[in-house]
């Protein structure tokens, strides 16, 4: 058996006909492999993980995920969890709601879903504003909400978009011991 868990093959994407923003990329990461993809802004990097989740259509290539193609599934159907850079956060939804929002559709009961709320909380050290609303928050504290919500689901990949460009150093380090196949943009 493979231990390959996420494979990019030749992908492109094209924005109109005149923008190539990703470029035959082929990779290949390893269950619980940490990947992180780095370099100048416009170069590509979002894209590719826009693809990867589904938000975007691949123009050329293949992506395929635990064996199996994705590239062509709706996002709910590709077992991906993303946290955005510009953290995504329903305004109308309390910090709790937000991060059991992902929880929705699973097999949790109640219970258990309050759970994973309270242990990312901790984690993530947002305890205390649970019940706050989005808007009140700092963007470090909405960039840990965000991260929250894309921890919470039961995924087999997860993209991370700029995850930790505001938070604190040493919430930073603990969060890169988190073990789990991650594929992320920038730092």
């Amino acid at each position: 058996m493979s231990q390959t868990h996420l494979e990019l093959s030749h992908l492109d994407k094209f924005y109109d006909a005149h923008i190539h923003a990703v470029k035959d990329l082929s990779l290949t990461v390893a269950k619980g492999e940490i990947i992180a993809l780095l370099g100048s802004s416009g170069c590509g990097k979002t894209s590719t993980l826009r693809m990867i989740a589904g938000f975007e259509d691949v123009t050329h290539g293949t992506i395929t995920l635990a064996g199996k193609p994705v590239h062509q599934l709706p996002p709910a159907k590709r077992g991906v969890a993303m946290a955005f850079e510009g953290y995504s956060l329903y305004p109308p939804l309390t910090v709790r709601d937000n991060i059991a929002f992902a929880l929705k559709g699973s097999n949790l009961s109640a219970g258990e879903a309050e759970s994973r709320v309270n242990e990312l909380a901790r984690l993530l050290v947002i305890e205390d504003i649970l019940d706050a609303y989005p808007a009140s928050l700092s963007g470090g504290q909405q960039q840990r909400v965000s991260l929250a919500r894309a921890l919470a689901r039961d995924a087999e990949l997860f993209l991370l978009d700029e995850p930790m460009g505001q938070l604190e150093p040493r919430l930073r380090t603990l969060l890169r011991g988190i073990s789990s196949t991650t594929l992320k943009a920038g730092g």
